[in-house]
């Protein structure tokens, strides 16, 4: 009976020993399963990521896309205004030219040498050889001008440049 009970005492001390690398080993298997999950888990928190990463990156290009788009309707409908506003002022001033070309041009009046109406002279002048002289030589356009200088002091004046006229003729 002694080696029974010595025989019992081997053999629940070998259970026992069994039961601990049981135990042992079923906890490694459960640290190995809970890595795996923790391993899992990351993979797909990486890949969340990735995917959350890549859709804020196609959102920021659709939106630079669509802010491009709209710079270029506001550039494109700009350029129409200006466009627009540049026509009608080529309107605006061909039609002015047409009036100026269409008026009746002024022949000077008379300069008598007054200092005051040497302006007005000069640009009635100036009008009427443009409109009326164009192609004409520079000598009978002075000769034309000199033509409607006449009285006071004037008449020197007169006689020196036309005779300078005449002379180089």
């Amino acid at each position: 009976m002694a080696k029974r009970v010595k025989r019992m005492v081997e053999l629940e001390s070998k259970i026992r020993e069994r039961e601990i690398k049981i135990e042992k080993k079923e906890k490694e298997i459960l640290m190995k399963e809970e890595e795996k999950k923790l391993e899992e888990k990351k993979e797909i928190e990486e890949r969340e990521k990735r995917e959350k990463t890549r859709l804020e990156e196609e959102r920021k290009k659709e939106k630079a896309e669509r802010l491009e788009r709209e710079r270029k309707r506001l550039e494109e409908e700009e350029l129409k205004k200006i466009e627009e506003e540049l026509k009608k002022q080529i309107m605006e001033q061909q039609a002015q030219m047409k009036r100026l070309l269409e008026e009746e041009v002024k022949l000077p009046q008379v300069f008598d040498g007054t200092l005051s109406k040497v302006s007005r002279f000069v640009e009635d002048c100036r009008k009427y050889i443009e409109r009326k002289m164009k192609g004409e030589k520079t000598e009978d356009k002075i000769y034309w001008i000199v033509l409607y200088v006449q009285g006071g002091l004037t008449n020197k004046w007169k006689e020196k440049i036309v005779d300078e006229i005449f002379k180089d003729k």
